[in-house]
């Protein structure tokens, strides 16, 4: 019959060959997890890249073949996107946000679904300051290069826009 001191090893040994395993770099939930830490670093440097117009730290962000899909199903290239960035004007008031909502591995890709969240204020046509707010949902696809992450594509798939509390549209890709 087992004692209860084998019994309290055993589980003991048990628990810590488990978290031996969940918890180990190599574990998938590790794995995991380092993943979409080095993935939300990215979007941070994308997100200082972007607002100090840096349009080559930015292209050192994407692939090569880098492609944005809008909402509207229309696309731009690496190219194109970087010039459209570096020509908005500076916002000294915005505050903005990336939610990784989920990170989908397979081999040297991975799918991202994402929320991004802008927050900022707008003069309107009455001469008054508004607050507004841009929410952005968003399927992206990364690619390892070497042993670097780069964005591939970008997708958004959703996109509402508010002005104080009035929701000012609201799309959705078809």
């Amino acid at each position: 019959m087992l004692s209860l001191r084998k019994w309290k090893l055993g589980t003991s040994l048990l628990y810590f060959a488990m978290g031996a395993f969940f918890l180990n770099e190599t574990s998938p939930i590790m794995a995991q997890e380092n993943l979409k830490a080095v993935l939300q670093a990215r979007y941070s440097a994308m997100k200082a890249a972007m607002s100090a117009h840096d349009g080559p730290a930015i292209g050192a962000l994407l692939a090569p073949d880098f492609k944005s899909v809008e909402i509207s199903g229309a696309s731009k290239t690496k190219t194109q996107m970087i010039a459209e960035v570096n020509g908005l004007k500076s916002d000294p008031d915005k505050i903005s946000e990336t939610t990784l909502v989920s990170v989908s591995p397979v081999a040297n890709q991975v799918t991202v679904d994402q929320r991004y969240e802008m927050k900022t204020v707008r003069t309107g046509k009455d001469g008054v300051a508004h607050p507004v707010k841009l929410a952005v949902t968003s399927t992206d696809t990364w690619i390892k290069s070497g042993s670097v992450w780069l964005l591939e594509e970008t997708v958004t798939k959703e996109m509402s826009f508010f002005m104080g509390d009035r929701l000012i549209f609201h799309k959705v890709k078809p």
